[in-house]
């Protein structure tokens, strides 16, 4: 135990050291709208608003609307605005400290399959690998961050549900699927963790193999036939 809190403040120094001069940036490209020119980040615009607009505070029902639903990632902006006004650094510190949790939380799931110095060395490569400069750098990128955190809470949530004892597990579940929807609404493809905990349940806790997994599939085949 001690180790792996070793090993996950390495982690934090390491995406600290990345990513500290992001919080001397600026608004930048898409920052301007979700950021400067969103009234549903200020304290006199109704707290509904934020789950009836989109993530640029156009209406949904409007057809100049984007469709694109993350009203939780909008409430920490406004969250953000209230602390901070239109400062960027505040925005960015969080931004980084997301990332952090992320990290921290990878190196948990990684270490659900893998040997625990195994994980930390995936963990390290994930934190400074530059995919993740513009989730991290763009306060937009927030809508990424604060969805893996939930994606990630939801499959271990599942992880453990599946370890549990019967009369715990369903504690387990019901933090799974709230982290579920929570990641939905960050980011729309937060969803999709669902199709991992299934592909979990399928190869990992029943231990279904390529032959069992056929032979399911030829009998629903079969069925749908007759």
């Amino acid at each position: 135990m001690a180790l792996k809190h070793a090993l996950s403040g390495v982690i934090t120094l390491t995406c600290i050291l990345c990513y500290y001069n992001s919080a001397y940036c600026g608004f930048v490209f898409d920052d301007i709208s979700a950021i400067k020119d969103n009234r549903d980040l200020r304290p006199h615009s109704p707290m509904i608003n934020i789950f009836l607009n989109d993530f640029w505070g156009t209406p949904m029902y409007k057809e100049q609307s984007h469709k694109s639903y993350r009203p939780l990632c909008v409430l920490t902006f406004r969250w953000n605005y209230l602390l901070w006004q239109l400062k960027p650094m505040g925005y960015h510190l969080v931004n980084v400290l997301l990332h952090i949790i992320v990290c921290i939380m990878y190196f948990r799931m990684c270490a659900m399959f893998l040997p625990e110095l195994t994980s930390f060395v995936a963990s390290m490569l994930f934190s400074v690998h530059p995919i993740h400069t513009e989730a991290v750098t763009g306060v937009v990128g927030r809508a990424e961050t604060l969805s893996s955190v939930f994606f990630l809470g939801a499959f271990l949530f599942y992880g453990k549900a599946s370890k549990a004892k019967k009369n715990t597990e369903w504690k387990y579940l019901s933090f799974s699927i709230f982290s579920m929807a929570s990641a939905m609404l960050c980011k729309e493809q937060g969803i999709t963790v669902a199709g991992v905990c299934a592909a979990y349940e399928v190869f990992v806790s029943q231990k279904m193999g390529e032959k069992c997994i056929v032979e399911i599939g030829r009998k629903i085949l079969c069925f749908e036939y007759y």
